[in-house]
């Protein structure tokens, strides 16, 4: 295997650690690390080339297209209000029974083979926690509202993947172009109260190569039930005060260890953490409007 840095893919912001892990998800057979020298950039231990990798995300990418359905699309009927008719959306708040249908899918794919439908079943919502509108509550990692659906956007950055910009985002480190995004970099954080001019002015910028694969990255962080809330891999807090927390190695993983690093606490000492190969633990608040829109604050990292 061959040492392959990644210049774009910056381990102490939370978009480029959930790249990082998209990538694990995507590469076969590799291995992943972060450098300790202050950088945190990433590097994948692999077998491939750099062209091998920007064909294999490209595929990933390509392969998800509406033609096939892939079975991490959700979508569902909302109900109509008194300024519009019913909407088929495709985002993470359906109806209880929506999402029971979407599970019962998930269940007989799985049955079938198929893995992925039941790790993103798991990574986007449970059966048990509602919201103050009765709908499913989904996890800590939602960040749309109002018109905007996570899936849909997601969809929509899927669409704008070429391999140039893949290449540029990952080797590069220059992949932010102009259109929405998750909201999982903290930089595009937009509010009123923090800048010198109205935010609504400007337009928002997207890395989509980082964000598609952090989105695949997102089975590695499963929620699960608590009674009858929901909580998410990694993250801690509820309502207003939630804070996500993850790790650094330098020792290069494969993704079966990083599933497991993630479940783990990163609150002892560094003693603890060296012996494990983590180098560095990350923090970032999750922040939301009154509009219910969500954003990571910016990172803090504690060696």
């Amino acid at each position: 295997m061959s040492r392959m840095e990644l210049a774009g893919v910056n381990g102490a912001n939370p978009l480029g650690f959930l790249a990082a892990l998209g990538l694990l998800r995507v590469v076969p057979r590799a291995r992943l690390a972060f450098a300790a020298d202050g950088s945190f950039r990433a590097f994948l231990e692999t077998d491939g080339t750099r062209s091998d990798i920007i064909a294999l995300i490209a595929v990933d990418a390509d392969a998800a297209s509406g033609v096939k359905n892939p079975s991490w699309r959700l979508t569902y009927t909302k109900a109509a209000t008194k300024k519009q008719g019913p909407q088929e959306v495709a985002d993470l708040k359906p109806p209880p029974p929506d999402f029971k249908q979407f599970l019962t899918r998930c269940l007989d794919c799985w049955m079938k083979g198929d893995d992925e439908s039941v790790a993103y079943a798991a990574a986007f919502a449970t059966d048990v926690a509602v919201d103050g509108k009765g709908n499913t509550k989904p996890t800590a990692f939602h960040f749309t509202a109002a018109n905007q659906t996570f899936l849909g956007a997601v969809e929509a950055i899927r669409a704008l993947l070429t391999e140039e910009w893949i290449e540029s985002s990952l080797f590069m480190g220059h992949g932010e172009r102009p259109g929405s995004n998750l909201r999982w970099d903290p930089g595009s954080e937009r509010s009123w109260a923090l800048m010198a001019n109205n935010p609504n002015n400007d337009g928002t910028r997207v890395d989509a190569p980082l964000e598609w694969l952090a989105f695949r990255g997102l089975p590695l962080l499963p929620s699960f039930p608590r009674g009858t809330r929901i909580i998410t891999t990694a993250v801690r807090g509820r309502g207003q005060d939630m804070t996500f927390t993850w790790p650094l190695w330098s020792v290069p993983a494969s993704v079966h260890t990083a599933r497991s690093a993630l479940q783990l606490g990163w609150t002892g000492s560094a003693r603890d953490r060296t012996g494990r190969g983590v180098f560095a633990v990350c923090s970032s608040s999750i922040r939301r409007t009154g509009q219910g829109f969500g954003n990571f604050g910016p990172p803090t990292v504690t060696c």
